[in-house]
């Protein structure tokens, strides 16, 4: 739970400071991975609709909480998870690259900037698939399981989508 109230805060602050339509796209994708992951929201119902908050009001923690118990999880996912990016280096934000350089990279910005270069010079998903695995899962040991490697390989997958 410490991902989502971590990713519900960054939801918050991109809505106060008026990030673009993408960002908070990402960032909303990510939110709903690490809601996939926990039992307490796989049960959700699916007829549930979603009211953002006007512009006007304030956009506090409890209010995003709020909207973000109401989606529906498993619909909202796979239409995010299919909205393609046509360059992956456009679409990692500021803090998921950072992120993505530490956890992922072991701080070599350089071979982050290279990785993503070479992945978005592919032309199908399985060639990036098969890249990834076969050079970066090995050389930098990449836990499967963790947060950090699923978002970037949805925002892979969302590249040749």
């Amino acid at each position: 739970m410490e991902r989502v109230a971590a990713l519900v805060e960054k939801l918050t602050n991109q809505l106060a400071e008026k990030a673009d339509k993408s960002q908070l796209k990402q960032t909303a994708v990510q939110l709903l991975a690490a809601l996939s992951e926990s039992d307490q929201f796989n049960n959700l119902p699916n007829n549930v609709s979603v009211m953002i908050p006007e512009a006007t009001e304030e956009v506090t923690e409890e209010v995003v909480e709020e909207v973000l118990v109401k989606i529906p999880n498993t619909e909202l996912q796979e239409k995010l998870a299919l909205d393609p990016i046509k360059d992956l280096k456009t679409a990692i934000g500021i803090n998921d690259k950072f992120q993505f350089i530490a956890t992922l990279f072991n701080g070599d910005e350089k071979a982050f900037e290279m990785s993503v270069k070479t992945i978005n010079g592919f032309k199908i998903y399985a060639e990036a698939q098969f890249w990834i695995k076969s050079n970066l899962r090995e050389q930098y040991n990449w836990d499967e399981t963790a947060d950090v490697v699923k978002a970037f390989d949805l925002l892979v997958k969302r590249r040749f989508a």
